[in-house]
């Protein structure tokens, strides 16, 4: 009964397939990739027709199969003429269109372009064209013809980008730190307790619209970056109302119907939400713990539940992933429209490999990784517009658990012992992002832009275990709890940040001479409230030592805490284990696009930043509030200038200042120890802010719609560069990293780009539509850092590449889009020997090998273009992680970490309905 209501349901919403009219639907835009309004769009010959609204776009209905010929005129504009417009079901339904604006001595003059094909240029390379800054992006096409799961692998495509950790960008050789991240206009808080960094791996790629990622700065964006400034755009405003559903399959190699490890789940896991939790009784006042009497301390130590460490073994099934995309779009009599879009989707996985970790003589361990990862998302953006006036609600919620259990077993050699250890690492993280923005034309085509915007990051690490048993190496005595340092312990974390926003802007238009310019004015505010704390708990050595042997599901029931046995301490808590911070940015900027004469442009202006940063937390050795106040006021001026040579060459040239300030994190003392990476990490009180002197130039060359050719160079300067570096009392076993100012810094590179059509190699049609693109980038880096000796005097600097640089970065492949229906993509990427992380005068830093990613996908149009079937194969060469330690004294290398991930195959279908109204 169940399956034939599913099956009723599903005849039922094909039956929806709108069989009359189509409509045509664009955006237009000048070539300074402003939205042009009040465009008078008709059919040649007829009086049938529309006009654009205030955001360019336009909405025609046309009948399918049959050619039209459009006309696109506006007032101060040269007006334009395409042919050979034909529309239907399954094909692009869209036109947009690029409108020069017109010298007062052509006014009135029409362009008549020879056929849609050739105006039907790539949306992003129309913006990188005429972008006011050095930009590269990637649009939702070309998402769709990867097998990316989420943007943080989205962002590796795009030119001298990479992703460290499978999440974090690192834009022309600079880590996450140096970069910021924006949706929908407003900015990205960290995602991560532990680094200024943004998880891009929350965002699923089914909902993005496209990724713009800006490598020189403009007055009227945030000052600091200085790699990139990546902005996502979600799915925006539909033209039509559709029904997309989809669902994908995917088999990995070496996961796939295996045995799967983990800890008992929770009910709702499968949703993204754990059970786990600190229990009530628990006292909520920090060290109230302490002052319990030994029968109260194990009447709390029962509360917590004791069947968390079972195991389970449950079978790895194949990768799950559906998505489903409901837009809408109403118009109403008076000519106002209003639009929706609504989008869920889901995946679901289980991942298994062994990783192998080695550090020198000090161990040598195999971790068996059982990695169970639940994400989904949701987007629901809504939109009113009516001619010259546009208000917009944007929402998006996404839910990411990641829960990786891990058998370890191996040597310790540094403290002479085998180890056998299991631990459970679960990260529940919650994004919520709200946008209610407005766009408004005013007298005299002034521009006014509003955005009022709330975001909210939730992580929490409930109840992360970990329990170790050893003995001394060759003992043939039983395997025994290890109760010291942390070595046996849980762990709770919660981590909220609330970021409060507005931006506004105000663009009004102005005659120099015989050329159109600007002068944008605009200011905004964002304030941070984050709340973090920390609990660890370790257990009493037992005076019965009987049960300190007892089995790792056994040891730890409720019969063995007693006051002779086990019961939960404090002794690994630090008052440092919590910190809460507030921080305010408000800027103000002035910014002028001056057109020079026909091939000259410059967008210059300044910036004008205020930050102030407050932050309380304890000290690592004592209770007392610790209490950093900063206020820091910063000019960031800015210049971009664009020589185009022809319409089709840009020369381009930028410079500017910028800035990269502390997160909350970096300056706050809390150390938390990895056991997955061995080493901690803590913050850093009195850390500076870095500045940075950036410089570009770039060529770019646009032979024909859809191609592009550019070739760039860069410097960057910093004053006190901030780095993850690691402390000199490190162990071999216990490596301890924190953050610290370097004297400065510079960076060199050159990056190259380009796409290109087939066609020249021959006469056949279908390499027309065969297109060969990459990009590369080499980068050189150098980093001056201060060394002081035991009493604090100065001694010599040293030298080395920045912390996560690249010396290279290699991505390029091959994308066919048949007239058929037919699309196949092979890409490749690859990124050169990476320092991870920085060593010291007795551990050599970190650097992960480069390795060669190869992916395949074909997909086929189906049951009247309305389908598709999609067969994807990501990582087809499986070449191994590695990660190493340089010797000192140049002869080799030293293993540190190495695992695969196996192949992934994934076979998916997707169906559009078109929904009658």
């Amino acid at each position: 009964m169940y399956s034939r209501l599913h099956l009723t349901l599903l005849f039922s919403l094909l039956s929806f397939v709108l069989h009359a009219q189509e409509k045509l639907t664009g955006k237009i835009v000048n070539n300074r990739n402003e939205p042009v309004s009040g465009v008078s769009v008709r059919i040649s010959g007829t009086q049938n027709g529309t006009t654009s609204n205030v955001e360019g776009r336009y909405s025609l209905t046309l009948t399918p199969g049959t050619k039209y010929e459009l006309e696109f005129s506006a007032v101060n504009y040269i007006g334009k003429k395409v042919s050979d417009v034909v529309i239907g079901a399954g094909l692009d339904n869209t036109l947009d269109i690029v409108l020069e604006f017109a010298p007062s001595d052509l006014a009135g003059v029409t362009v008549r372009t020879t056929s849609r094909r050739m105006e039907s240029t790539n949306t992003l390379l129309n913006f990188q064209k005429n972008n006011t800054a050095v930009s590269s992006g990637i649009a939702a096409d070309f998402i769709r013809r990867t097998p990316d799961k989420n943007t943080g692998e989205v962002l590796r495509r795009v030119s001298g980008t990479s992703i460290q950790d499978n999440k974090f960008v690192v834009i022309r050789g600079l880590s996450d730190r140096y970069n910021s991240a924006f949706i929908n206009g407003a900015q990205l808080p960290s995602s991560e307790p532990d680094k200024k960094a943004f998880s891009f791996d929350v965002i699923p790629s089914q909902l993005i619209d496209n990724i713009i990622i800006n490598k020189t700065a403009t007055p009227d964006l945030t000052g600091e970056f200085a790699g990139g400034l990546v902005q996502v755009i979600t799915k925006d405003i539909p033209t039509s109302s559709q029904l997309a559903f989809g669902v994908s399959l995917g088999y990995n190699t070496q996961s796939t119907f295996k045995d799967f490890l983990s800890n008992e789940r929770g009910p709702n896991d499968w949703l993204g939400f754990s059970d786990r939790k600190l229990p009530s009784a628990y006292p909520k006042k920090y060290g109230a713990y302490n002052y319990l009497s030994t029968e109260d301390k194990v009447a709390v130590s029962k509360s917590f539940r004791d069947d968390v460490y079972r195991q389970a073994q449950s079978t790895a099934g194949p990768i799950q992933q559906y998505n489903l995309t409901w837009s809408n779009v109403v118009r109403t009599k008076n000519n106002a429209q209003w639009g929706s879009v609504i989008g869920i989707t889901y995946r679901n996985a289980k991942q298994l490999y062994n990783a192998n970790k080695e550090l020198n003589e000090y161990f040598d361990y195999t971790d068996a990784q059982n990695k169970y990862t639940v994400n989904w998302g949701a987007v629901a953006n809504i939109a009113w517009t009516k001619g010259r006036h546009k208000v917009a609600f944007k929402n998006l919620y996404n839910q990411l658990l990641d829960d990786n259990y891990y058998v370890r077993s191996g040597l310790n050699f540094d403290g002479l012992q085998e180890v056998a250890l299991r631990s459970s690492v679960l990260n529940q993280r919650t994004l919520y992002s709200s946008q209610l923005e407005g766009t408004h034309q005013l007298f005299k085509d002034i521009r006014f832009q509003w955005n009022l915007n709330y975001s909210y990051n939730h992580k929490q690490t409930p109840d992360l275990r970990v329990q170790t048993y050893s003995r001394t190496i060759g003992s043939s005595g039983p395997l025994t709890l290890n109760l010291r340092g942390n070595n046996t312990n849980r762990f709770f974390s919660d981590l909220s940040d609330n970021a409060f926003g507005y931006n506004a802007s105000l663009a009004i238009p102005f005659t120099l001479g015989a050329h159109k310019q600007t002068v944008k004015v605009g200011g905004s505010a964002t304030v941070r409230l984050r709340d973090f704390r920390g609990i660890i708990l370790g257990l009493k050595e037992p005076d019965d030592q009987s049960i300190t042997t007892q089995p790792f599901d056994q040891a730890f029931l409720h019969q063995n805490f007693r006051p002779d046995g086990f019961y939960y301490t404090t002794d690994l808590q630090n008052p440092s284990d919590k910190y809460y911070g507030v921080s305010a940015l408000s800027a103000g900027y002035v910014m002028f696009d001056n057109k020079l004469n026909d091939a000259i442009r410059i967008v210059w202006g300044t910036r004008f930043e205020n930050f102030e940063q407050f932050l309380k937390s304890n000290t690592l050795t004592s209770d007392k509030a610790s209490i950093l106040n900063t206020n820091k006021f910063d000019v960031l001026p800015s210049a971009n200038l664009t020589w185009s040579v022809n319409s089709k060459t840009n020369f381009r040239v930028a410079g500017s200042r910028t800035v990269a300030r502390p997160e909350f994190r970096e300056v706050a003392s809390f150390a938390f120890f990895d056991f997955e990476q061995l080493a901690s990490i803590s913050g850093t009180p009195g850390l500076k802010r870095s500045s940075i002197l950036n410089a570009d130039v770039r060529y770019e060359y646009y032979p024909r719609s859809g191609e592009l050719l550019s070739l760039g160079a860069f410097y960057k300067n910093f004053a006190d560069p901030i780095e993850l570096t690691l402390n000199e009392s490190s162990t071999g076993s216990r490596r301890q990293y924190e953050y610290r100012n370097a004297e400065k810094a510079n960076l060199i590179g050159v990056e190259a780009e380009f796409r290109k059509s087939l066609s020249f190699l021959g006469g056949a049609k279908w390499l027309e539509n065969l297109y060969f693109n990459g990009n590369v980038s080499v980068i050189f880096s150098k980093v001056q850092v201060g060394n002081t000796n035991a009493a604090g005097d100065k001694l010599e600097s040293t030298n080395r590449p920045l912390q996560g640089q690249s010396p290279y970065l290699i991505n390029a492949g091959f994308q066919y889009d048949g007239e058929n229906g037919t699309n196949v993509s092979l890409l490749y990427n690859r990124i050169g020997k990476r320092l991870a992380l920085v060593g010291n005068a007795t551990f050599p830093s970190i650097y992960e090998r480069p390795r060669d990613l190869v992916d395949f996908q074909i997909s086929q149009k189906v049951f009247k273009r309305k389908g598709e079937v999609r067969l994807t194969v990501s990582d087809i060469l499986n070449q191994r992680y590695v990660s190493y330690q340089e010797a000192f004294n140049g002869k080799g290398t030293l293993p540190f970490i190495d695992y695969r991930m196996g192949t992934t195959i994934s076979l998916g279908f997707n169906y559009n309905l078109d929904l009658k109204k």
